[in-house]
């Protein structure tokens, strides 16, 4: 047995097939640390769900603050409400489609290319 039989694993110092990568990581460190990232946009997701209704929310309320609107629509005041509805419209499908993307990248993997 040469020098070159084995080598260990940067995470959790196990023995493994020798590679010249010093900072390879054995399959069950891989494994953990895949979990830990599925984790993460797990979450992620749940946070956008809940920005997504967030905006939904606020997208009602300018649009009855718009119906409801009693002064001057050439004033600044109602400009400015016309501008919130079109920023919120904006983000809300920004979110949505970072949403569908996520949903599509999660519901993909394992796929091959």
């Amino acid at each position: 047995m040469g020098m070159y039989d084995q080598s260990w694993c940067a995470s959790c110092g196990a023995g493994m097939l020798y590679t010249e990568d010093e900072n390879v990581t054995c399959y069950r460190c891989d494994q953990e640390e895949y979990n830990k990232l599925e984790t993460r946009v797990s979450k992620l997701m749940e946070y956008i769900k809940v920005y997504v209704i967030s905006l939904e929310q606020d997208s009602d309320r300018l649009e009855e603050l718009k119906q409801n609107f009693s002064g001057d629509y050439d004033s600044e005041e109602y400009e400015s409400l016309v501008l919130d509805d079109h920023y919120n419209t904006g983000e809300l499908i920004a979110a949505r489609h970072i949403l569908s993307m996520a949903r599509d990248i999660i519901a993909g993997q394992g796929k091959e290319d």
